[in-house]
């Protein structure tokens, strides 16, 4: 049997298995003529939502049944969920739960529970939405309601996300998945998905959040829930914009845009409009910037975003000289934030600071501009040290491990599921018996030998990257990463500097105390130097005591505070060398920045390693930087 042949037989099982999908959530005792046009509305509600509202709020009777009402006001609270009408959805399950009684049936209960928390947290009550959402999967599951549940359980990952809660996340959200992957819906993993790019890009780890909302967009694709696909582009559209690619976001804004403008969603245009308005602001175009942040701020969006367009109008009208309206910008923000005691702490209440300080600086007010950039760095370290710890690390590394393990096996159950669908259909066509078998033999058979092969992928590349004894890239690694750095690095598109760390009299320790014990001087070193690190820098091994810090967006004088935060950190590293003793540790450093004459990775690596001999030839644990380049 041809190979393309295969393939298509293969594409043919997996749409059979999307069209079979779509949610239905109203309940099977629901009947009489009322209840058939509720369910002839019920696949409107993922195809079309906006028609759906209109048609929804049209069969409003208060005469109705109790449970036809309570299902109409389910459906509706559904179809508004993504469409930007925040008090409508809040009304609709105000209503929908008013018409429930103890004779209703429990899905409807079930689901108008899971609808409350999503309606509290899309107003902005986070802690009421927690509460409700806890208590929704909860009563779900024990319900056997196990969609309902799955649902619920996403929804609570995303308000603990939102309220900054990222550990708790993880493990509401890892739950959710494994559930809507045992159950083997399209639908359920997707939402899951999108739910995880938004937790990834909260933690800076946006490589990892394009992944997942690239997953839920191709399935929202397939399953053809435009409202769905749209909210799946926003968040990878937010994602490229934080994670540095602000062209790929403008296209994904744009697509966005264009979606709900469509529609004419309203809410959806505040979206759009903040979203542009944003990235054009951290491009520096405020030419371009600065009436779409006005336009978007007329529109009358969520007072958490407003706050963040006013950051970068503080900004932007700083540096066009503005300081009247830029300081009257922040003031609006800070008060809005102030408001918000569930901000308090989060990354939006620290952005004020780098807000702050860019303004500031745009205005020339350096002693200001320097104490708000101290403040934010301080507690941007401090955040980002409490999501990056060594047992979340590894922790979230379990979690993702369980993921996909979750996913090989739910692959394999569906290829067995498949392999007898495929062997009925073989009873019937005899002549085809043989064809069939050999293509459900051949297709376990590609499954097991790409796993293999992928495992054996991860491995060779991991062997080749890192170095064995710390675990931290090694030369070759850190080589490439600078070559790739030096290639897109433009006038005016930011800065690259290098780290050069020796580590002082080392033959003595080894001499002294052992290799055993030098080798853990070098692992608490290297352990020490990745703490430090902010996201995107990086740290290598590349001799036998030498380490390097590759600082990309970094200028000369942000590489110098970097050697001295080393040397202060390398002042208070003590390794326990047995017997009680205690080694402690200095180093000579050199520092270098990439410009003309340092544009390849050899001759950047090489001004740092002069620099460096300097710093040893006059004393050690001391840093000296290689020329300025013009």
């Amino acid at each position: 049997m041809s190979a393309i042949f295969r393939i298509f037989l293969c594409a043919l099982l997996v749409k059979a298995a999307i069209a079979g999908a779509q949610p239905g959530f109203l309940p099977a005792s629901l009947a009489g003529s009322d209840a058939s046009e509720l369910r002839g509305l019920e696949p409107l509600v993922w195809s079309d939502p906006w028609s759906a509202r209109e048609r929804l709020m049209a069969l409003r009777d208060t005469d109705a049944p109790p449970a036809y009402e309570a299902a109409r006001n389910l459906l509706l609270a559904q179809s508004l969920i993504y469409l930007h009408r925040n008090d409508e959805l809040a009304e609709a399950v105000a209503a929908g739960n008013a018409a429930l009684d103890d004779d209703s049936p429990a899905r409807l209960h079930h689901y108008l529970a899971v609808l409350d928390g999503v309606s509290a947290a899309r107003q902005g009550d986070l802690d009421g939405a927690l509460e409700r959402l806890a208590t929704a999967a909860a009563e779900a599951r024990e319900a056997d309601l196990g969609g309902i549940a799955v649902l619920a359980t996403a929804e609570l990952g995303y308000a603990h996300t939102h309220a900054g809660n990222y550990e708790q996340a993880e493990l509401v959200l890892q739950e959710a998945a494994e559930e809507a992957l045992s159950r083997g819906d399209p639908f359920l993993v997707a939402v899951v998905d999108e739910i995880y790019g938004v937790l990834y890009a909260y933690l800076d780890e946006y490589d990892r959040a394009i992944r997942y909302f690239r997953q839920a967009l191709a399935a929202y694709e397939a399953l053809s829930y435009p409202v769905y696909v749209a909210e799946a582009v926003y968040g990878l559209a937010t994602a490229h914009r934080y994670g540095g690619d602000p062209e790929a976001a403008l296209a994904a804004f744009r697509r966005y845009r264009d979606i709900m403008t469509a529609h004419g969603d309203a809410g959806g245009r505040f979206s759009a409009l903040y979203g542009l308005g944003m990235t054009h602001a951290e491009m520096g175009n405020c030419e371009a910037a600065l009436p779409v942040i006005a336009e978007a701020l007329g529109a009358g969006g969520p007072a958490d975003y407003d706050a963040e367009l006013l950051k970068r109008a503080a900004v932007c009208h700083a540096r066009q000289g503005d300081a009247a309206a830029a300081m009257a910008a922040l003031d609006r923000a800070q008060d809005i934030i102030g408001g918000m005691p569930e901000l308090t702490g989060t990354r939006w209440d620290i952005g004020l600071d780098k807000a702050e300080a860019d303004m500031y600086a745009a205005l020339g007010v350096y002693d200001k501009a320097y104490r708000a950039l101290d403040r934010y760095q301080a507690r941007q370290s401090a955040l980002q040290r409490e999501n990056a710890s060594e047992r979340r690390l590894s922790q979230r590394a379990a979690l993702e491990n369980a993921r996909q393990a979750l996913q090989i096996e739910l692959l394999q159950e569906q290829a067995r599921v498949r392999s007898l669908e495929i062997e009925q259909q073989q009873r019937e066509l005899r002549s085809e018996r043989l064809g069939f078998i050999l293509l459900a033999a051949g297709l376990v058979l590609v499954v097991a030998i790409v796993l293999w092969r992928l495992r054996d992928l991860r491995r060779y590349r991991a062997l080749s990257t890192r170095d064995s004894l710390t675990g931290i890239a090694n030369r070759r690694h850190s080589f490439e990463r600078l070559e790739n750095l030096l290639e897109g690095l433009a006038p005016g598109r930011g800065n690259l500097s290098v780290v050069l760390l020796d580590v002082d009299d080392f033959k003595a320790i080894n001499d002294r105390h052992g290799h055993p014990v030098g080798d853990r001087v070098l692992q608490a070193l290297a352990a020490a130097l990745a703490g430090m690190l902010r996201p995107g820098d990086e740290v290598a091994r590349v001799g036998g005591e030498e380490f390097l810090l590759v600082l990309p967006r970094t200028d000369r004088d942000g590489a110098v505070q970097v050697a001295a935060r080393l040397r202060e950190l390398l002042r208070e590293l003590r390794v326990p060398a047995g017997g009680g003793a205690l080694i402690s540790v200095t180093a000579s450093i050199g520092v270098a920045t990439a410009g003309p004459g340092r544009d390849t990775p050899d001759a950047l690596y090489a001004a740092a390693d002069e620099a460096l001999y300097r710093a040893k030839a006059s004393g050690k644990n001391r840093f000296e930087l290689a020329a300025a380049v013009c």
